[in-house]
């Protein structure tokens, strides 16, 4: 029959997702993983390697830089202090010929208050510069190193990377510090031997590791799939026995309490008019307890095996469906438009969401009216077939999740909905009350 439209609710539809396992994907994530992984541990062996390189050469350059100042330049430069002719020619022709390799590109000599006391940079000899953090803790007696990109005592030029040494230079009378700048190109060269010697052991390992995995994990998952078509089959089969057990279980009560009672209400009726008219009232109300009995293993039989749900089925076994809100006093209006064929899966999903739709609606809407519309639409561009249960009652509860109180209804309703590639929708009723609405597609996985 034609009733008033329930309004749309407001709540965004739940769509649904592939719930299927894809081996395939999972696989080439764990792949992809491990690539990452390779190239992570690439990256901190060329950062570490430079990092061991750089303390290697610092920790080398220090122990130059102290037999420079030791053996190199205190012998000679304490006679050119003292007032020795040709000394400090002496000096810068050793230092000088000390320079020749390439690996020591400069040697300064200052005081405490920065003075430079002797530099192979020509010009620089007698100047004054502002006593650097490192030279003041030669001054004091350590030794320092550091990479330089732009010393101090350049004199023009592009700046370059220097490895720069300050360490303790004792002449007779005074405490001198001695600073040696070392070609930075030995840290490459160490930093590349060591990604030589590092990388190909750490990445190798992890790649035989991963060669090793890849045949385990493919191995594993399709064990794990071989596991979940089993368990697909069996729960498969336990829905046929299942539904083998509830086919009998229904036809034997139809055929046995059912035609028992019927024939008992038969009897009684045609027994009502031989007996005195003061006993009638007594038949009568045996009769009606009979077939309120009847009617209610007859819902019993729907309940436990659904009637034929193809065709213009599904609209009756709804109708049939919400008998018990007519029997509480609640008006049922229906609009069942004509339904294309559909799968079996579509149409008991359909029932089974209605049902427990209706349920709710008798057990806790306190409603006066039920609307149901049944009718055919789009979903995603394929046919589908959309339900809508409203009410006028109190409407859905702030939280429709309610598992953790036992109430599984609503929660397997929307499970079975998705699982078949369906939305839910759960809102308000314009006007008052709850809407319900659930589109399914006619013909899900074919």
């Amino acid at each position: 029959m034609s009733a008033e439209r329930p309004g749309p609710s407001s709540s965004p539809p739940l769509t649904a997702a592939p719930r299927r396992t894809v081996w395939g994907r999972e696989l080439a994530a764990f792949c992809a993983i491990a690539l990452l992984v390779l190239l992570a541990v690439s990256a901190g062996t060329v950062w570490l390697s430079e990092r061991i390189a750089r303390t290697n050469a610092l920790e080398e350059a220090e122990g130059n830089a102290g037999r420079l100042a030791e053996y190199l330049v205190a012998p000679v430069l304490a006679d050119a202090l003292a007032g020795i002719p040709g000394r400090w020619e002496e000096l810068d022709r050793d230092a000088r010929n000390r320079m020749r390799d390439g690996s020591v590109t400069r040697m300064v000599v200052w005081r405490a208050t920065g003075e430079i006391v002797y530099s192979t940079e020509p010009g620089q000899q007698g100047e004054t510069l502002p006593p650097s953090d490192g030279l003041l803790a030669a001054i004091g007696g350590a030794t320092v190193s550091d990479v330089d990109e732009q010393p101090e005592t350049t004199a023009g030029g592009a700046p370059q990377a220097l490895m720069e040494v300050y360490t303790p230079l004792e002449v007779p009378g005074e405490q001198l510090a001695f600073e040696a700048y070392f070609a930075y190109d030995r840290i490459d060269r160490e930093a590349a031997r060591l990604r030589g010697e590092i990388i190909p052991m750490a990445i190798g390992a992890l790649v035989v590791l991963q060669l090793v995995q890849v045949p385990i994990a493919t191995s594993l998952a399709r064990r794990v799939r071989r596991q979940e078509a089993e368990r697909t089959a069996l729960v498969q089969r336990n829905v046929e026995a299942s539904d083998r057990e509830r086919r009998a279980i229904a036809a034997d009560v139809h055929d046995g309490p059912v035609q028992d009672l019927a024939g008992v209400s038969y009897a009684l009726s045609a027994l009502r008019g031989s007996l005195p008219e003061e006993r009638q009232p007594t038949v009568d109300k045996l009769v009606g307890a009979v077939r309120s009995a009847v009617q209610q293993l007859r819902r019993l039989m729907v309940d436990i095996y659904p009637p034929d749900l193809s065709g213009p089925g599904l609209g009756v076994a709804i109708a049939d469906a919400a008998e018990p809100l007519r029997t509480a006093g609640v008006e049922v209006l229906m609009d069942a438009a004509p339904l294309p064929d559909m799968t079996p899966d579509a149409a008991a999903v359909l029932y089974r969401t209605a049902k427990e739709a209706l349920a709710n609606v008798a057990h806790h809407a306190q409603a006066k009216t039920a609307w149901i519309t049944l009718e055919e639409t789009v979903l995603h561009g394929a046919p589908a077939v959309r339900l809508e249960i409203a009410d006028d009652g109190v409407g859905f509860p702030a939280s429709t999740d309610r598992r953790a109180e036992g109430h599984l209804g609503l929660s397997l309703l929307r499970d079975r909905v998705l699982d078949l590639g369906g939305t839910v929708t759960l809102g308000d009723r314009l006007g008052g009350g709850a809407l319900l609405t659930a589109v399914v597609p006619l013909h899900h996985g074919q």
